[in-house]
């Protein structure tokens, strides 16, 4: 008969944690796809890169077509003339280049078989018949561009042929894990160089589709920045607590998940998301995961949001009394 109240107590225990059971099932809705990770992406930047147009339209240009700019270091050679064989000359910042019997020659604002043509003119004119004149580009450094950034490898990279935004990420190594959602392009105004520069930003899981309307072609000077990701925490009763990067779209609810799914004694209806108002003062929403499950929508999170899941203090509770008996009353039933 003593043995009564403590049967009562276990059944009563029982019977709650299995009506608690019910609700704390993950649900299907909050199980979201996986944000894109940089990772992927620099993945997709190379197969961007060697992607031939549709139409085939698409021919692949060399140094060769590229103009000439101060800094670019150049070879000359002229067939059978000794003095104007295997030259490098760097073009200055004046633009043009000194040779042995033609002087002074204008380079900058030529490609190299403009330049090319320019010097066997100039040698027809006054020395030879039929010079053979070939210039060979070594240096290319006033065809440049520069990527900072979210990327391995920022810095300025050199524009050997038509590179278009994918391959410049290439370039640059690829995107780091702390990349965020978009690239632009910083570009002057070549019409108007003291204008303020244009800047063009890009999706970049549009850009991974590799259409040329995303993907531009490069000029020189062009900077290319990847933005880096803002960062959320997700906190209280979950399993991962801790920050994320936001690198894509997140929802409270994806971020619940994306911390390993609440625990056993989370309180699903006490889920407070905080977030920064530009006046400084922090405003404080609270959301329930059950509506979620069953249609609601789920806000989408801010950089610097904070996700805070609370504590069920009748579930607290109700798991004390099951460990309490799991643990201790079949512990003493051990000894006995």
């Amino acid at each position: 008969m003593r043995a009564t109240p403590c049967c009562s107590i276990v059944v009563i225990a029982t019977l709650a944690l299995t009506a608690c059971a019910g609700v704390q099932h993950q649900p299907t809705p909050l199980t979201a796809a996986a944000p894109s990770s940089p990772a992927a992406m620099s993945a997709a930047a190379p197969a961007a890169v060697s992607r031939p147009d549709a139409d085939g339209s698409r021919t692949p240009t060399d140094a060769a077509d590229l103009t000439l700019g101060a800094g670019d270091l150049i070879e000359v050679s002229v067939f059978d003339v000794p003095e104007l064989s295997n030259l490098k000359a760097r073009i200055p910042s004046s633009g043009a280049i000194t040779l042995p019997l033609l002087g002074a020659v204008s380079a900058a604002g030529l490609t190299a078989g403009e330049l090319q043509s320019v010097i066997r003119l100039r040698l027809q004119e006054k020395y030879m018949h039929d010079p053979q004149v070939s210039i060979f580009v070594t240096e290319h450094k006033s065809q440049r561009i520069f990527v900072s950034g979210a990327v391995k490898s920022p810095g300025p990279h050199e524009l050997v042929g038509r590179v278009r935004l994918a391959d410049a990420l290439a370039m640059a190594g690829g995107l780091t894990d702390e990349a965020g959602r978009s690239v632009q392009v910083i570009r002057k105004r070549a019409d108007a160089p003291t204008a303020p520069a244009v800047a063009t930003v890009i999706d970049l899981d549009t850009l991974a589709t590799a259409k040329d309307e995303v993907n531009l072609e490069l000029q020189a000077g062009d900077i290319v920045e990847v933005a880096r990701a803002g960062s959320y925490y997700v906190g209280g009763e979950v399993t991962r607590a801790g920050s994320f990067y936001l690198k894509a779209r997140t929802t409270v609810a994806q971020a619940t998940v994306n911390a390993g799914g609440v625990k056993d004694v989370a309180d699903w209806d006490d889920v407070r998301l905080y977030r920064r108002r530009p006046d400084g003062s922090t405003e404080v929403q609270t959301f329930s995961l059950n509506e979620f499950e069953n249609g609601k929508p789920s806000p989408e999170l801010q950089a610097d949001d904070v996700v805070v899941v609370g504590k069920s203090a009748v579930k607290t509770f109700l798991y004390s009394v099951r460990d309490f008996f799991k643990f201790g009353v079949g512990a003493s039933m051990s000894i006995i």
